[in-house]
């Protein structure tokens, strides 16, 4: 994972190879930013993403074990309730036949490039909330 920053936004490249997981983790970790807008496309396999269920106040995992183009990839990483730094996002990602697939991200292999806008914003803080069982913007 390499990045630069302009003063303001940060253009993140993570390589073929690495884990989206520990790529947010360690530049989360190296440029100590405190909350962010993400963006990004790229390629991607062993993609796993979910659907929130209220009623079980769970999410349905699935994961596709093959390559996938990443056509849209959005959200924020900001401070959870446990004061550690997270990445909440959602993604869409199509296969061979054209095919989209959608939902909260948990985790993918990056499989050619995957290319971040991260826009810095002010601190993004998260506080859990008992009624939906998730952890929501503390504003």
């Amino acid at each position: 994972m390499t990045y630069k920053f302009d003063g303001s936004n940060y253009l993140v490249r993570v390589a073929k190879g690495e884990r989206l997981g520990e790529a947010l983790d360690e530049f989360m970790s190296e440029t100590k930013i405190e909350g962010g807008w993400v963006n990004g496309i790229g390629a991607a396999d062993d993609i796993t993403i979910g659907l929130y269920q209220p009623a079980s106040k769970d999410y349905k995992w699935k994961t596709f074990n093959e390559q996938m183009e990443i056509t849209v990839l959005v959200g924020n990483v900001s401070q959870g309730a446990d004061g550690k730094m997270m990445f909440h996002l959602h993604g869409t990602f199509g296969d061979e036949n054209y095919r989209t697939f959608s939902g909260h991200v948990k985790d993918f292999l990056v499989t050619a490039t995957l290319e971040l806008f991260i826009t810095k914003t002010s601190p993004i803080h998260r506080k859990f909330d008992d009624d939906v069982a998730l952890q929501l913007l503390d504003l």
